[in-house]
C-alpha cells in the first residue's frame, strides 16, 4: 500500500512539472500499463477513466507497430487533431511501465510538450 502512495506522489510531481511548464496543458493522466489511473490533472471535460484505457490501448498498438516494422520499442505517440495535441509516453520503471498522456490546446508547440513530458518521464523512471 505504501508503495502505491509513493508512486502516486511521484506521478503527481511529474504532472505538476508538466502543468507548470506547458501553459496550454488541458489534461495530464498517468496510468498503469493495464489502463488504470495513477494520478491526473484535468482542466477540461476529459474523462480520466476513458483516457487511461485509451492511452493504454494506443500504447500497446504503438509497441506492436514498432515491433512489426522493426523500428524497435515505441517510446511515444503524437496525435495532432483539430482541437489540440495528444502525446502519449511510455514510462518504463524497474517494477512497472506507466503511461503518461498529455493533452494540450492547438496553441502548444509539439517540441516543447515532448521535451517537458520526457523530463517528467525521466523523473518517474529514476525515482525509487
Amino acid at each position: 500500500m505504501q508503495n502505491q502512495q509513493k508512486i502516486r506522489a511521484e506521478a503527481q510531481a511529474a504532472i505538476d512539472l508538466i502543468v507548470r511548464d506547458v501553459k496550454s496543458a488541458k489534461a495530464v493522466v498517468i496510468s498503469s500499463e493495464d489502463g488504470f489511473e495513477v494520478a491526473a490533472y484535468v482542466e477540461n471535460t476529459t474523462q480520466v477513466t476513458r483516457m487511461s484505457a485509451m492511452a493504454s490501448s494506443l500504447s500497446a498498438l504503438g509497441a506492436l507497430a514498432g515491433e512489426e516494422s522493426r523500428l524497435g520499442e515505441c517510446r511515444n505517440i503524437i496525435i495532432e487533431a483539430d482541437a489540440g495535441i495528444l502525446i502519449i509516453i511510455q514510462v518504463r520503471r524497474a517494477e512497472e511501465t506507466l503511461i503518461m498522456s498529455v493533452i494540450t490546446g492547438t496553441d502548444a508547440v509539439v517540441g516543447q510538450i515532448l521535451y517537458v513530458a520526457k523530463q517528467a518521464a525521466r523523473m518517474l523512471q529514476t525515482s525509487t
